[in-house]
């Protein structure tokens, strides 16, 4: 009780002795924050009041970040490593101070019991501390102790600091918060020195992930935030982060039409793009005598440019992936727009999810979709094919085991699926598959929510999200006694159907999608004969058959085309003929006035036959091959990876055309 009158005897004395102008001339930012406290946001420092948000509005908030959260869990995880040995905790907010997610120290004694997800830390409601003061000022923050307006906060110590989207707006704080009374000051130095790391670390992780296809400039001139420039190939600004625009004066009207030597002088060393890579280069500031040290790094889909690859032992790094998004999901089918609503409705209601389906149409790509969009994409999406498996090896890798549970097994055990996507999402896909004798053990699972290793007799209580995918029938297995009715209405309590890919109405967005993920830096397009080949194919493999084809389209077009040919390699794909005029397939356009300017397209896919078909695939699949011996220098398992085959494969298909990798 003393120390609270302390407390609230020093901020009334702070407040009375300083008037605001005082405060702002000395800089002092606790002062001007409790003065802020009592005068703007109206609080009682003996009044703490903790807002948390309901369930719901902790996923909008979700949403509204709009970015991978999974990313800044990633830099929570590796900060959590050097800051837990002083008792700190880490978290992620957003911008109006609501934490998304923590990491908690593994030694709960100095955790903060109100530092919890879903609780608003503005300043507006929790007074003076890191997260809020730091959103106000948009400055790094450290509040120690007393430095907190609530006097039911002087024992806790916090660091907060902001981190900016590629737009230069706020996007959150990184916070790492202990309540250990005894922590010294020297302690939260180092602290929030890794705070500030970790926020200028994952600033320009969204940078580069928002410009992968640009050339980006970092900047010296700035230590506490990445100063970074986005280029395209024509020397263009297309973007820059917040220290950028700040050291640059940039506004949004530089973006897409100056360029950067409208910005920088030129000179006999530096005057293209390519006297920038990988080294540090100075250059001057257009009409300042100001110089800045700046580094370059080249756009990800490309890499460095060589006259000559040159033959490489080293393993091909794979390229980036494209992660699909529940609005990509949908596309323009209404079908799939009012599943996704239900299933939006339903995720992390309690419910389990059932997703029916063709093979190929997408399952496993909704699911991740699904749990990206929910309240748990802070947590594992832990997947497990229930048919890849063999049937002795299903229950130690689902169910888990213990130390020594079995000959041959692990000598450190196994936590098995479930334990591992505590959290998060487990996605059970080919359930339709599972032995009757381990069905018994998921119904278990899914009806007590616990889980028990082979060999350890201990239960664990698993915190999931259970969505399961199958391309059977489960109401005919469960008929014929090979799936448990019991289990069948466990797992459905939301089920969705997905539709194939020769049902849905959208296929031309669907293609120009798939074509916009894999072109890299390239402006591709699909000719007139190649669309309508597409649209006229009956796609038994649904999305992924499309998405195999359009991928090996892409690997193989040299120039800004992708012609029937080059969707033919490898067999997967055979421009079908046409007899007459074409019926207007779905999602086509071909009924309207443009359908005549598209005539000698039509005449020119009829002439693809099945009787020279087998020539265009064998020439289209030597062409594969050479244009992956070329991009892949040689290294055979970087062209077994581009091609989407197997060494054993690639050396067949070589050894078939005459054909070398050296």
């Amino acid at each position: 009780m003393d120390r609270a009158k302390d407390h609230l005897a020093q901020i009334e004395s702070t407040v009375q002795s300083l008037s605001t102008a005082e405060v702002t001339a000395r800089k002092d930012w606790r002062a001007e924050s409790w003065i802020r406290c009592i005068g703007e946001h109206k609080l009682d420092p003996t009044k703490p009041k903790i807002v948390d948000l309901s369930q719901r509005e902790l996923k909008l908030e979700r949403e509204l970040f709009d970015n991978d959260l999974a990313m800044a869990c990633e830099e929570l995880e590796g900060a959590l490593a050097i800051i837990q040995e002083g008792g700190y905790s880490a978290y992620i907010t957003n911008s109006h101070g609501t934490i998304l997610a923590e990491r908690r120290s593994r030694d709960n004694t100095y955790h903060c019991s109100t530092d919890r997800v879903g609780a608003v830390w503005s300043e507006e409601v929790g007074g003076t501390n890191a997260i809020g003061t730091a959103i106000r000022n948009l400055q790094p923050t450290a509040v120690l102790l007393s430095d907190h307006f609530f006097a039911d906060f002087t024992a806790q110590a916090c660091v907060g600091a902001p981190f900016f989207d590629p737009d230069g707006n706020l996007l959150g704080v990184v916070n790492f918060s202990t309540r250990n009374p005894a922590v010294q000051e020297s302690t939260q130095k180092v602290v929030f020195g890794v705070a500030q790391n970790v926020a200028r670390r994952l600033e320009s992780r969204y940078f580069r992930d928002r410009f992968a296809k640009n050339a980006i400039l970092n900047l010296s001139g700035n230590p506490l935030a990445p100063a970074m420039l986005a280029v395209d190939l024509d020397c263009r600004l297309v973007g820059a982060s917040r220290a950028a625009r700040q050291l640059l004066s940039l506004n949004e009207n530089a973006f897409g039409s100056r360029s950067l030597w409208g910005l920088f002088e030129k000179s006999k060393e530096v005057s293209t793009l390519e006297a920038i890579y990988e080294k540090e280069t100075r250059l001057r500031q257009i009409g300042t005598a100001r110089e800045f040290e700046i580094r370059g790094t080249r756009p990800r889909a490309l890499g460095p440019s060589s006259s000559k690859p040159a033959v490489s032992d080293k393993k091909p790094v794979p390229p980036i992936r494209y992660r699909p998004t529940l609005s990509d999901c949908v596309g323009d089918d209404e079908k799939m727009r009012q599943s996704v609503t239900l299933l939006r409705r339903f995720i992390g209601s309690g419910l389990h999810i059932l997703l029916l389906g063709e093979t190929g149409v997408g399952k496993d790509t909704l699911a991740r979709a699904l749990h990206d969009d929910s309240m748990r994409s802070g947590g594992p999406f832990v997947a497990f094919n229930c048919s890849a498996v063999p049937e002795s090896l299903i229950d130690s890798e689902l169910f888990g085991y213990a130390t020594g549970a079995f000959t041959g097994a692990n000598r450190d055990g196994n936590s098995g699926r479930i334990v591992e996507s505590d959290g998060g999402t487990l996605f059970l896909d080919e359930v339709g598959d599972m032995p009757l004798v381990l069905q018994t053990r998921l119904l278990r699972f899914l009806e007590t929510a616990e889980v028990s290793p082979l060999g350890s007799g201990k239960l664990r209580h698993v915190d999931t999200q259970v969505i399961a995918a199958t391309n059977q029938d489960l109401a005919t297995a469960v008929e014929q006694g090979r799936f448990r009715r019991d289990l069948y209405h466990r797992l459905a309590g939301v089920v969705v159907s997905i539709p194939s890919l020769r049902e849905r109405k959208d296929l031309d967005r669907i293609i120009d999608t798939i074509v916009l993920q894999y072109q890299g830096n390239r402006r591709l397009e699909l000719t007139d004969r190649a669309r309508v080949a597409l649209r006229h194919h009956n796609w038994p493999g649904n999305i992924r058959e499309l998405r195999n084809v359009i991928q090996r389209g892409v690997m193989i077009a040299d120039d800004a085309k992708i012609d029937v040919e080059h969707l033919s390699s490898g067999g997967f794909f055979v421009a079908p003929a046409f007899d007459g005029p074409e019926a207007s397939p779905r999602g086509s356009d071909l009924a309207s006035p443009q359908r005549a300017e598209r005539s000698d397209a039509l005449d020119k896919a009829s002439s693809f036959s099945e009787g020279n078909a087998k020539a265009i695939i064998a020439n289209a699949e030597r062409n594969a091959l050479e244009h992956a011996i070329k991009q892949s220098g040689g290294n055979a398992e970087d062209c077994a990876f581009r091609l989407g085959v197997s060494r054993a494969t690639l050396y067949r298909k070589l050894k078939k055309h005459g054909l070398e990798l050296g």
